[in-house]
């Protein structure tokens, strides 16, 4: 009964100075905002980087170019090129999937539409190692492959991007660059894996890309497509010799590419994410506990407003702890207020974000509980202080107060 009508007379105070209530919630509402936002981003952003990662297939290594080095001193980049993935493909030690790949822009046109699209040139291989499926018509062929077939794959985005639909596009010709390239495939849907959208880009053979497009057989990058019960280290010394001896590199040399194994980077950028959202949401919570530094000044200009009303309680029989009963849950309920409209702010702008950066929208539910458990754990802490001084005014003091 007495937490019952404590709540009532808390609820209408705060109702009747419903502007000064804000005002000093805000600070409650823009710390759990920020703290929301900040660990909803983080668990966004490693949804995306495990989507990107699962893209790749269950085990992938990259392998890139990097800088030529000769006595310390960098002479550019060395390139990947076909052979270097012609020569690994030879390896059958290990049963991989080579997956070499090379991109560029360049315009694409149907009827009246033109885009810009990330033309990629791909092996048949690779749409097994990436994990990507057709969703109409097929993939082409090694043969198409061999014999530079102006045939192209679109993904699931391009055929709106043209103004068509994947219907009409399919078998149809579309201009690449001015030269005339058949539709044989559109994949399904992929989505964004956070810094790429496969769904936006164009695949052609390999050699055709080399020869018909780019006009070179420099490579961006050679995927390696392993089983998960792979010796990743012994693989991974394997590719190393097989380039550095087709790169003729000789020993103490330093190598002109590197290798990426993803999982190992995943867990290291799982990390990286995980300390850099603790620390900023630390630095956000610190406006939590000035926000009860605030709900604690305001309570207390309500208690120094409010003393005849509470001598006047008092000489009706009002105990000391129902006074005190009363201050505290204002302040646990100012704070609880703020904790959820902080919350409903936070969950609009992060949902804001991931839709323009077309990543998961993800929001720990652990994350929402334990911002509104401090919201009101910082009420009670600081509602403690102007509660004591009200309960133990004097009544017949109270009373005579102007």
């Amino acid at each position: 009964m007495l937490v019952e009508e404590s709540i009532k007379s808390a609820v209408s105070s705060i109702k009747t100075n419903g502007v000064r209530s804000f005002l000093t919630a805000l600070a409650i509402i823009i710390g759990t905002a920020a703290v929301i936002t900040v660990i909803g981003i983080g668990s966004s952003a490693e949804k995306a980087l495990e989507a990107s990662i699962d893209d790749l297939g269950p085990r992938t290594l990259s392998i890139f170019p990097s800088q030529r080095k000769r006595g310390g001193i960098s002479q550019g980049f060395n390139p990947l090129v076909i052979k270097d993935a012609e020569a690994l493909a030879e390896n059958t030690e290990h049963n991989w999937m080579i997956a070499p790949a090379m991109n560029g822009n360049r315009q694409i046109k149907f009827r009246n539409s033109n885009i810009s699209g990330n033309i990629n040139g791909y092996l048949p291989i690779n749409f097994k190692v990436r994990g990507f499926e057709i969703g109409q018509g097929r993939i082409f062929t090694e043969k198409e492959n061999l014999g530079r077939k102006r045939v192209i794959i679109v993904g699931s985005k391009v055929p709106g991007e043209l103004k068509t639909s994947a219907r009409q596009l399919l078998n149809n010709e579309i201009l690449v660059a001015g030269t005339s390239y058949k539709v044989i495939g559109i994949l399904k849907e992929e989505g964004s894996t956070g810094w790429q959208n496969p769904d936006d880009d164009l695949y052609v053979p390999l050699l055709t890309a080399s020869q018909r497009i780019f006009g070179t057989d420099r490579l961006g990058w050679i995927n390696v497509g392993i089983s998960n019960e792979t010796n990743v280290d012994y693989v991974m010394m394997t590719i190393e010799q097989i380039l550095r001896q087709k790169h003729d590199i000789g020993p103490g040399g330093d190598n002109d590419f590197r290798i990426n194994d993803w999982s190992q980077y995943s867990d290291l950028r799982r990390q990286a994410t995980g300390i850099f959202t603790a620390l900023i949401a630390g630095i956000a919570g610190i406006s939590l506990i000035v926000g009860g530094i605030g709900v604690m000044n305001i309570m207390l200009v309500s208690v120094t407003e409010r003393t005849r009303e509470i001598g006047l309680r008092k000489a009706l029989g009002a105990t000391q702890k129902s006074i005190m009963m009363q201050f505290i849950i204002e302040a646990v309920l100012l704070c609880i207020l703020g904790g959820i409209l902080g919350i409903i702010i936070a969950t609009s702008l992060l949902f804001l974000f991931t839709s323009i950066n077309d990543w998961v929208f993800s929001m720990p539910f652990s994350a929402i509980i334990g911002s509104i458990t401090f919201s009101a754990l910082v009420g009670l802490f600081f509602g403690i202080w102007p509660a004591r001084r009200a309960a133990k005014l004097d009544p017949a003091v109270s009373l005579r107060y102007e």
